[in-house]
């Protein structure tokens, strides 16, 4: 008799997950129209979302997310994440500056070397 109650634990573990992902990862308005997009979709969510939550027990750097809510993980790493595109970005950016300044100074050298002759 308690057989339904049973089973229906584990579909509540599910609906929690979509609760999370519709409401703290905002795919709450994210509307797809084809079988392979929404199946590509669940796909990628579920990858992600399995990801932020296992995160915390792969590295040490996260370890203290361990007890937090799945908003509070998704919020903290996403903030990681965006600073780790802007620090790549700005190296690049400095990268391409030294870069180049290397390519004028050698054009500068270049040109007074040929118009020293």
């Amino acid at each position: 008799r308690l057989l339904p109650y049973c089973l229906y634990g584990f579909r509540w573990a599910i609906e929690v997950i979509f609760y999370e992902q519709k409401t703290f990862w905002s795919f709450g308005k994210y509307m797809v129209r084809s079988k392979n997009g929404i199946e590509s979709y669940v796909n990628f969510l579920a990858i992600a979302y399995s990801c932020v939550q296992l995160l915390p027990f792969k590295q040490e750097r996260y370890a203290h997310l361990k007890e937090e809510s799945s908003q509070v993980k998704k919020q903290l790493i996403g903030m990681a994440i965006q600073q780790e595109v802007f620090f790549y970005t700005f190296v690049l950016s400095i990268e391409n500056r030294i870069k180049s300044l290397a390519i004028l100074k050698a054009y500068e050298r270049w040109a007074e070397e040929k118009h020293s002759f």
